[in-house]
């Protein structure tokens, strides 16, 4: 058995729903999906359909677009949360750790991110907006009242799993540490804004991920984290966990090379960790 794994997929985009029929078929395999289909519910619900149809086992976690409520279809973000755990159970998609062979635990993490603070993994921008105005989860999400910061109730939902003699492959749509951002995996002290940036007052550090997300990882002893949410391919290794990321992005990004959705789900272990 091998596990692939791929995120990112939008497919409100015709193009990349389309790619999601052109890919293989995988029968006796097993695909994670960190996040980010859809937000809407009746084209998540396709493509997951469709997944299921490719691979002999999918696990899933939400990204933050399915969370956003803009249709009326769920009170606040976190109905429409459970509303998809439901709808991946009426699938057969895993979304809690499973054991799927005697050498393998898969293990999805859900989370949230920081926007600031001691777990947050932002790097200052010069020339920020902190605001985020121009993040469409401000806009798109809406919360119950939390007696803990969103990325923290998420962290909280995770099964406890102690270390394991078997392989762990944890996954998260969003990121657990600040390297990770990086293609060097070099922390800066400042963010300093490209001249070809689109969005310079935007820092997408803030919207990121969270430090607490790693100390779950570790706490795992995983083996290799996947994760999403950046639309950038990633490899890095370190302390002894292997992070990659493998997105199929959107079309500007394809265009740019950034992502590769000619090589479809990326193949993350087999025999033995990459």
């Amino acid at each position: 058995m091998r596990i692939f794994a791929i995120s990112d997929l939008h497919v409100d985009y015709k193009q990349n729903r389309n790619w999601l029929d052109d890919i293989s078929t995988y029968p006796e395999d097993v695909l994670i999906l960190a996040g980010d289909v859809s937000d809407r519910l009746d084209r998540l619900q396709d493509a997951l359909s469709c997944l299921t149809e490719k691979f002999a086992r999918v696990f899933f976690v939400p990204g933050n677009h399915e969370l956003w409520v803009r249709r009326g279809e769920c009170a606040d973000s976190l109905e429409k949360f459970t509303h998809i755990l439901d709808l991946c159970a009426n699938l057969g998609i895993a979304t809690r750790p499973e054991k799927i062979d005697t050498a393998v635990w898969i293990v999805p993490l859900f989370s949230w991110y920081e926007k600031e603070g001691p777990e947050s993994l932002c790097v200052p921008k010069i020339g920020e907006d902190p605001t985020l105005q121009i993040w469409s989860d401000l806009h798109f999400t809406r919360w119950p009242p939390l007696n803990t910061s969103i990325a923290q109730h998420f962290l909280t939902l995770n099964e406890p799993i102690s270390k394991r003699k078997e392989t762990v492959i944890s996954f998260s749509h969003f990121l657990p540490r600040q390297e990770l951002i990086y293609k060097d995996g070099i922390i800066p002290d400042v963010i300093q804004p490209h001249p070809q940036d689109p969005h310079p007052t935007f820092n997408f550090s803030r919207v990121a991920g969270s430090k607490g997300l790693e100390a779950q990882i570790r706490s795992l002893g995983s083996h290799i984290h996947f994760y999403g949410h950046q639309h950038r391919n990633r490899h890095h290794t370190i302390d002894g966990v292997t992070y990659i990321s493998f997105a199929l992005g959107y079309r500007r990004e394809q265009e740019r090379g950034l992502t590769d959705p000619g090589k479809g789900p990326k193949q993350i272990w087999d025999s033995r960790p990459f």
